[in-house]
């Protein structure tokens, strides 16, 4: 049964035990008053007329007398030692009080009529005992009783108004509370199923729904984030194993070749045979490690602060003229100020020895190399643009659209020759986006190469 209906049915049963409690007390209460009223007047009655010897005419010969007319309503009834009674019926002559339940000195209390009654009346009566005679006084209670019982008719068809009313409203306003839940359970019934876009509808926040329709947000955002992060991580490591095993079957089938050579004796050159496996074992560790960074690049978290680029690179220029002593490398600024990027010095540092080394490689062997700094915008926020620029061979547009893709390599022969994996672009291009940054290239083939890094300024 939904929540909603157990509210209601437990409203219903507090409320109909509250108007039954308050019906009961009612009911007592005017039962009280109404009975106390009655034994005031039969109390009264057993101090006055009931116990007068004139209320009898000549009671010595007569053993009943009747009196046509008593006082009011009451009846009342002496009984004397020997067994005999006299009596004076009120009103209602044909019906008097059954003695066998009245007790002398008790309490008035309520007796039906007796057996050989005409008519059935209800009585409050009083007993006691005087000078020997036992004085019974009661009176007809039938117009309080039916007083009593049209108060009860009256109070449950008021409390089954009340009541009734009582579960529409409050069948309403559970309903009406219970839509904002219900607007929760559709929104998880629709993540469970797949839907990470849907959102809880916003109520406000100073309510209980607010607060919890926010929290829920908050939540499903964090995990719509979590799970497009595992999707990317998955993603990642997908193309990490696609790449290794495509790139990784032409340095094997080497091995494999030159081993199966020297095992059948169609080469007895043992030590050629050992330099190509060599060769190809250092191109595999090579391609490997290279696939683990750019593995890294693309999923891991950087710590930023503020970096001198200018600082930065004209570290790894004098770094680099030491490992290419014959080349020209250059590092020069427009700027006045220190130009400083938000982002990782480490990664950064990798970033620009990746790109001015790939112009050494293959700018060609008289290619000269600059690195300049200029200020710049990243959309509408200031940035540092960084150019390193080449006069070496160039490539064509068709190269410069595909240099930034995993194994993509301009010149195949060449690239091989020097090393290369057809990674290191791919890894420098993660590294800038894991920065905020951009990268791109502009070339001409017999002109040279410029590689254009945009990272987010420091102000």
């Amino acid at each position: 049964m939904p929540m909603s209906n157990i509210l209601v049915l437990i409203i219903i049963a507090i409320s109909a035990i509250g108007l039954s409690a308050s019906a009961i007390a009612v009911q007592t209460t005017i039962k009280g008053v109404i009975y106390n009223s009655v034994d005031e007047d039969l109390n009264r009655s057993m101090d006055s007329w009931a116990v007068s010897l004139e209320i009898f005419h000549d009671l010595q010969q007569q053993a009943v007398a009747k009196v046509k007319h008593p006082p009011n309503d009451f009846y009342l009834a002496w009984i004397y030692p020997d067994g005999s009674s006299a009596e004076i019926k009120g009103h209602n002559g044909e019906s008097k009080p059954d003695w066998s339940q009245i007790h002398v000195g008790s309490a008035p209390v309520n007796v039906p009529s007796s057996a050989d009654s005409a008519d059935s009346v209800q009585w409050r009566v009083i007993a006691r005992e005087r000078n020997g005679i036992t004085v019974v006084v009661a009176k007809d209670v039938t117009q309080e009783t039916m007083i009593l019982q049209r108060l009860a008719l009256g109070q449950f068809i008021i409390g089954a108004i009340v009541l009734a009313l009582i579960a529409i409203a409050a069948f309403y306003i559970i309903k009406r509370t219970f839509r904002p839940l219900k607007e929760v359970e559709a929104t998880a019934t629709a993540i469970a199923a797949g839907n990470l876009d849907r959102r809880v509808p916003e109520y406000p926040i100073n309510t209980e729904v607010g607060s919890l329709s926010a929290s829920l947000n908050i939540m499903i955002e964090q995990l719509q984030r979590l799970i497009i992060e595992l999707r990317d991580k998955e993603e990642q490591m997908r193309r990490f194993v696609g790449d290794a095993s495509h790139e990784l079957r032409t340095p094997l089938t080497s091995v494999k070749g030159y081993a199966e050579l020297y095992r059948t004796g169609a080469t007895t050159d043992a030590q050629l045979v050992v330099d190509k496996i060599e060769k190809e074992a250092s191109r595999m560790s090579v391609l490997v490690e290279d696939l683990l960074a750019l593995t890294r690049a693309e999923g891991m978290q950087f710590e930023e602060k503020p970096v001198d680029l200018l600082e930065l690179n004209l570290a790894l220029a004098n770094s680099l003229r030491a490992t290419y002593p014959q080349r020209s490398i250059d590092v020069s600024t427009t700027m006045n100020e220190v130009p400083l990027v938000l982002g990782d010095a480490s990664r950064l540092h990798q970033v620009f020895s990746n790109l001015i080394v790939n112009a050494l490689k293959h700018g060609g062997e008289q290619a000269e190399v600059r690195v300049v700094l200029r200020e710049g915008n990243l959309g509408d926020n200031p940035a540092i643009v960084a150019d390193v620029v080449d006069n070496g061979v160039g490539m064509n547009a068709q190269d410069a659209a595909h240099i930034f893709e995993r194994f993509y390599r301009a010149d195949v022969s060449r690239t091989r020759s020097t090393g290369g994996s057809g990674l290191g672009l791919a890894i420098t291009k993660s590294l800038v986006e894991s920065q905020h940054g951009e990268i791109s290239v502009l070339s001409q083939p017999g002109v040279g190469t410029t590689f254009r890094v945009v990272l987010p300024r420091v102000i």
